[in-house]
C-alpha cells in the first residue's frame, strides 16, 4: 500500500511539474506518451501478473507448484514486446503524429516497453508468493525516480520535451533493479507434488484482450482528444490527461487492493469457499464505491480549480465534464472488480466478454457529435456504463452455476443400524 501512494503521489507531482515545465501544446506530446506506455505496458504485462498471482494463490490454498511457470510467461511477455516494437518502428510516423513530432519520445517508448514487461512478471511473482514489499519497492521507486529526475530539469530550467519522455523510458528499468536488490525471492512453500503447469498461452490471450479493452476504456480519453482536436484544441489533450489523473484517483486505491485480492479470491474459489469468495467481493465493492462517490462530488466541485493552480492550464475543463469523468472512474472501478472476481473463478471468457462490451460503449460514445473533449468524455462514460453492467450480469450467472456445499451441522445424523 505504501509504495502505491509513493507512486501515486508522485506521478500526480511529475504530471504537474511537466504541465509547467513544457506548457499545455508540448505537454500533449507527453500526455500521449504517458497513455500509450501506461495503456499498452498495463494492457499487454497485466495478464502476465494476474495469471501468475491467480495460479499461485490457488497453489498456495491446495497445490501443487509449477516452478516453470514464472519462465515461460517471461518468454511470452518479451516475445509479445519485441512484436510491439517492431510495429510501433514501421508505423512510425503515426507514432510520431500522436508523439508530437518528437522522435525522442518514439525512442523512450521502445525502451520503456521492455521493461514494464520484466516489471510485470516480477510483480506477479512478488503477489503469488506474498512479497506485498519488493512489490511496493518497485512502484515506489518507479514514481520517485521520474519525480527527482524532472525535479532536476526545472532547477536547472531545462525544458527539454525529450529529457522529459527518458525520465519515462529509464523509470521501470530503475524499479526493476531496486525491487530485485538484496535477497532472492523464495516464495512460501506450497503443498503437494511439483506440477509440470497448464497451458498459458490460451489464458493470457483471453487475458490480452480484457486487458487491453480495459486500458483502452480508462485511458484511450487523451489519445481520442489528440487526433480530433482541431488547432485551436491544440492543449485540449493535455488538460484531459491532466483532468483524468485528477479523476482517477479512486482507480490508484484499487491498484493497492489487486496484489492481494486476486490471490485471495483465487484461494476461497480453489477451496470451494464460496461464502468467503462472495463477502470479499461485496466488501471491496462497497468499500471502493464509498471512496469514488466522495472523490467524484469533491472533483467535481474543485476539478476545474485545480487545473488552474496545479497545471497552470487556463484552457480547462467545465464541473459537468468532471463530473462525467468522475461517475465513468466509479463505474470502470466496479467493473474491475468484479472482473476481478471472475477471473478469481477462472472464467477468463466471461471477463474478456465483459471488457470487449466495455470497449463498444466506448467507440458508440465517441461517435456523438460535439467537441473532442465532450467526444471523449461520453466515450469514457458509455463504456464504463456497458462494462459495469455486463460485469454485474455475467458474475451473478457465475455464482449461480456455483453449487453450494451444505453446511456440514445441518446434515442428518446417521445412526448405524442394529
Amino acid at each position: 500500500m505504501a509504495g502505491l501512494v509513493v507512486q501515486a503521489g508522485t506521478s500526480y507531482l511529475t504530471l504537474i511539474l511537466a504541465g509547467r515545465l513544457l506548457g499545455a501544446a508540448r505537454f500533449g506530446g507527453l500526455s500521449a506518451l504517458y497513455v500509450l506506455v501506461t495503456s499498452l505496458a498495463t494492457g499487454l504485462f497485466l495478464p502476465v501478473e494476474q495469471e501468475i498471482a491467480r495460479r499461485r494463490g490457488g497453489e498456495r490454498a491446495v497445490g501443487p507448484a509449477d516452478p516453470t511457470l514464472a519462465h515461460r510467461a517471461a518468454i511470452l511477455a518479451l516475445s509479445a514486446t519485441l512484436a510491439l516494437v517492431l510495429v510501433a518502428l514501421a508505423i512510425h510516423p503515426v507514432m510520431l503524429k500522436l508523439l508530437g513530432g518528437n522522435g525522442a519520445l518514439l525512442a523512450s517508448f521502445c525502451v520503456a516497453l521492455p521493461g514494464y514487461a520484466c516489471c510485470f512478471i516480477s510483480r506477479g511473482v512478488f503477489a503469488g508468493a506474498g512479497e506485498l514489499r519488493r512489490y511496493g519497492v518497485q512502484l515506489g521507486t518507479e514514481g520517485v525516480f521520474r519525480l527527482v529526475g524532472l525535479t532536476g530539469l526545472a532547477i536547472f530550467g531545462l525544458h527539454s520535451l525529450s529529457a522529459v519522455g527518458w525520465l519515462f523510458g529509464a523509470a521501470p528499468w530503475v524499479a526493476l533493479a531496486a525491487s530485485l536488490a538484496g535477497r532472492p525471492t523464495r516464495p512460501d512453500p506450497m503443498p503437494g507434488p511439483v506440477s509440470a503447469g497448464d497451458p498459458l498461452l490460451g489464458a493470457l490471450g483471453l487475458l490480452l484482450v480484457s486487458s487491453l479493452a480495459s486500458q483502452l476504456l480508462v485511458n484511450a480519453g487523451p489519445v481520442v482528444v489528440q487526433l480530433l482536436a482541431t488547432p485551436a484544441e491544440s492543449g485540449r489533450a493535455g488538460a484531459f490527461l491532466a483532468a483524468l489523473v485528477v479523476v482517477r484517483i479512486p482507480v490508484f486505491l484499487f491498484t493497492a487492493v489487486q496484489p492481494s485480492f486476486l490471490p485471495a479470491m483465487a484461494g476461497h474459489a480453489a477451496a470451494d469457499r464460496k461464502a468467503d469468495f462472495v463477502r470479499l467481493t461485496r466488501r471491496v465493492l462497497l468499500i471502493c464505491t464509498g471512496l469514488t462517490l466522495v472523490s467524484a462530488l469533491v472533483i467535481t466541485a474543485v476539478g476545474p480549480g485545480l487545473l488552474r493552480v496545479l497545471f497552470g492550464f487556463h484552457d480547462g475543463l467545465s464541473s459537468p465534464t468532471f463530473l462525467a469523468m468522475g461517475v465513468a472512474v466509479g463505474l470502470f472501478l466496479q467493473a474491475a472488480i468484479l472482473a476481478q472476481a471472475l477471473l478469481g473463478r477462472g472464467l477468463h471468457k466471461m471477463t474478456t466478454l465483459g471488457w470487449l462490451v466495455g470497449l463498444i460503449g466506448l467507440v458508440a460514445g465517441t461517435t456523438l457529435p460535439g467537441s473532442a473533449v465532450h467526444r471523449a468524455t461520453f466515450g469514457f462514460l458509455l463504456g464504463a456504463v456497458a462494462a459495469a453492467g455486463a460485469f454485474a450480469v455475467l458474475l451473478a450467472r457465475a455464482l449461480r452455476a456455483w453449487p453450494t456445499l451444505p453446511d456440514a451441522s445441518q446434515l442428518p445424523v446417521q445412526l448405524p443400524h442394529g
